[in-house]
């Protein structure tokens, strides 16, 4: 049984630089519905910066493969963007800010010719195995070194399984 998605519950922009902001992303197809929420990241992104994220866990777990769910929005038709997921299942009585998050694959993201306006898919397969109303720490670190994009991002991200 596959489940989610699960949106987080806390969104923290650990960036003093301005670097990060929440975000309204304005799409240009011009439907009555054309503007989605999300985490921002500036142009040309100049230094590594972290989003901060909490993911509550339902009572009961799905079965299938933990995995979070980016989808990436720029008005670019071309650029690369980098990002490292940091994870760590926290229980009910533990401390979130102790927590010794484990580092997955980056992702990498690519802006082509058409893509401009569109929702950029990634999944990135976790390694914590969450219990029932554990609460998922996450971090989104948005690095600088092999990114080309020079349009201001909005990320979604989500935790499914599959």
């Amino acid at each position: 049984m596959a489940g989610g998605p699960i949106y987080p519950s806390s969104a923290y922009p650990a960036d003093s630089s301005g670097r990060l902001f929440p975000t309204f992303y304005s799409g240009s197809g011009g439907n009555a519905a054309p503007h989605d929420e999300g985490l921002g990241v500036i142009a040309s992104l100049d230094a590594d910066a972290t989003w901060e994220l909490r993911f509550p866990m339902p009572p009961t777990i799905p079965t299938g493969t933990l995995k979070l769910r980016l989808l990436a929005l720029a008005n670019a038709t071309s650029g690369v963007a980098k990002v490292t997921v940091k994870d760590k299942n926290v229980a009910a009585g533990a401390s979130p800010s102790a927590a010794a998050l484990t580092s997955e694959t980056q992702v990498t993201v690519t802006w082509g010719a058409g893509n401009n306006d569109q929702y950029l898919e990634s999944k990135v397969t976790l390694t914590s195995t969450p219990a029932g109303n554990d609460v998922l720490v996450v971090a989104l670190t948005f690095n600088t070194t092999g990114w080309t994009l020079a349009q201001v991002s909005c990320w979604l991200a989500s935790i499914i399984w599959e």
